[in-house]
């Protein structure tokens, strides 16, 4: 049984190596041919492509749009299903059980989002770490090729190690190929701040070694920083999260995109898009996205008023006091991010008045859809659908929000912190009113405005759970909600942490591991 079970760590790291499927440009494209012999691997330039591509391959997990079960939610094309653990959405399906975990039924074998957010996350660390050891064996690269391949194998190991600490707390650190040996299998969970500072090590050494280029599909140094700013301002090291995000800023690789909001979450505005840093790319047929059918054919995930309330009108007012709020006509003059990132009423959902969303007769309950990250063109949807839309994972709004927040938490507004947010807000299509910098702006009055714009820029991309978390304010916000279908929400304080999956707890168990153990309070 041992040696079972070491042999599955083993199959692991070298499953995550082989796993085919790619979702970047370049020789990102290329699907890595499945059981490559170890042996004969680490020979030229195109062994280390194909282990980088399996490496970015999982920033695309749930792409595969043939079935709802294959289209897991939470991962790749599928990552606004964290939206709806959330006030800004609710999930109406059982996909990876979402809807277990809103409503605080979530256990040691709830099982979808809850085990996979671990097991994944270590298959994606593994298929880094068997790149990290090897590229070395590579002698007909260069070293600062090599280097770089390791600086973008870290920053994807640094990517799911931050998701890992958000969901679970403190878990093992493993940054080398698992062994059979005693020492891999009684791994236990090592303390979150042992593991930041790893990420940490990681983002730096990144930074250090990507080109400074703006990106194009693989991570650069903008995408590091740009990590590393939200690292550290999830740590609270306020002065540090704000020298980082400046560090981008300065360096002027990327930028607010001028070609219209809406045109950041589809094709071909994508492509080549200067405020984009990171992200899982997608290219039909061989790789492509479920946003289509999962958001727009299965309406899956459905915006909650809340959020939908919660957009200023045109005059940077909230609708209750707002003169420009008309009830009867409650979607005109108002922030134009709410057309662009919310479907209601008598929107077309394809190119024709016949399209026309209606959603008593689509059974949509709360009475909205996403409309970002969807393409009209695509419909009618239906499984077989294939988006090419590329899920985003980082960009440049998210750092200038995340400057004026580190800023405004280190010592208080200022007018650098001011024009970053007013950078956010004067996006030619949005155009809302810009927040002028004086005495009366206070630290507290300024932290809600910076939490308002980022709910109202970044919803439905997968960032308030993890926002409200780091605030500190989720239970708060949560125990307040109701879901379109009469549900109430209930965060627990236990929830703040996950369980991991029972599974690892018995196996550690039956190899006498007394160092690994659940989560407390499960």
């Amino acid at each position: 049984m041992k040696n079972k079970i070491k042999k599955t760590y083993i199959y692991i790291s070298l499953a995550a190596l082989t796993m085919s499927g790619s979702c970047t440009q370049d020789f990102l494209d290329k699907n890595p041919t499945d059981k490559i012999p170890e042996s004969t691997f680490w020979k030229t330039q195109a062994d280390a492509d194909l282990a980088l591509s399996g490496c970015y391959e999982f920033l695309c997990r749930g792409y595969n749009a043939t079935s709802s079960s294959a289209a897991r939610g939470g991962w790749g094309g599928a990552s606004m299903f964290w939206d709806g653990l959330s006030d800004d959405a609710f999930v109406s399906s059982t996909s990876n059980n979402f809807n277990v975990i809103s409503r605080s039924g979530i256990s040691s074998t709830t099982g979808g989002m809850q085990a996979e957010g671990y097991e994944i996350s270590y298959q994606a660390i593994a298929a880094c770490n068997k790149l990290i050891a090897n590229i070395d064996q590579v002698t007909s690269m260069n070293e600062q090729d090599r280097a770089k391949y390791k600086a973008e194998a870290r920053l994807i190991r640094a990517h799911y190690y931050f998701l890992l600490t958000n969901l679970y707390g403190d878990v093992p650190l493993t940054l080398a190929p698992l062994g059979m040996d005693d020492a891999s299998a009684r791994l236990g969970r090592t303390p979150k701040n042992e593991v930041m500072a790893a990420i940490l090590t990681d983002l730096d050494y990144a930074s250090e070694n990507l080109p400074n280029t703006p990106y194009k599909g693989h991570a650069v140094r903008g995408t590091a920083l740009g990590y590393k700013a939200k690292v550290l301002l999830t740590m609270k090291k306020w002065t540090e999260a704000a020298a980082t995000a400046k560090k981008v800023i300065d360096e002027n690789q990327f930028a607010i995109y001028q070609g219209g909001y809406r045109d950041l979450f589809r094709k071909p505005g994508q492509n080549n898009n200067p405020e984009i840093m990171f992200s899982a790319r997608f290219l039909p047929p061989n790789m492509y996205s479920p946003a289509d059918m999962m958001y727009s054919y299965l309406k899956t995930v459905q915006p909650l008023n809340y959020l939908v309330d919660s957009y200023y009108c045109v005059d940077g007012k909230d609708i209750n006091s707002s003169a420009k709020y008309d009830v009867e006509n409650p979607y005109e003059n108002r922030d134009p991010r709410l057309k662009s990132t919310i479907m209601y009423r008598g929107v077309w959902r394809g190119t024709t008045s016949s399209s026309a969303f209606d959603p008593v007769a689509e059974g949509v309950l709360g009475g909205f859809l996403p409309r970002k990250y969807i393409n009209e063109a695509k419909w009618p949807t239906s499984y077989a659908t294939q988006s090419d839309q590329d899920w985003v994972f980082l960009r440049y709004a998210d750092v200038l929000l995340m400057y004026a927040e580190a800023k405004n938490e280190s010592s208080g507004p200022d007018q650098t912190a001011v024009d970053a947010l007013n950078k956010v807000r004067s996006r030619a299509d949005v155009n809302m009113p810009l927040l002028q910098f004086g005495t009366t702006l206070t630290k507290d009055g300024f932290r809600d405005i910076i939490r308002h714009e980022r709910r109202v820029e970044l919803a439905l991309e997968g960032q308030r759970y993890f926002d409200l978390k780091r605030w500190g304010i989720i239970k708060e916000v949560m125990d307040k909600i109701k879901d379109p279908d009469g549900a109430s929400r209930l965060f627990m304080a236990r929830d703040t942490l996950w369980p991991v999956p029972q599974s690892e707890v018995d196996i550690a168990k039956s190899l006498g591991n007394d160092n690994f153990k659940q989560t407390p309070g499960f």
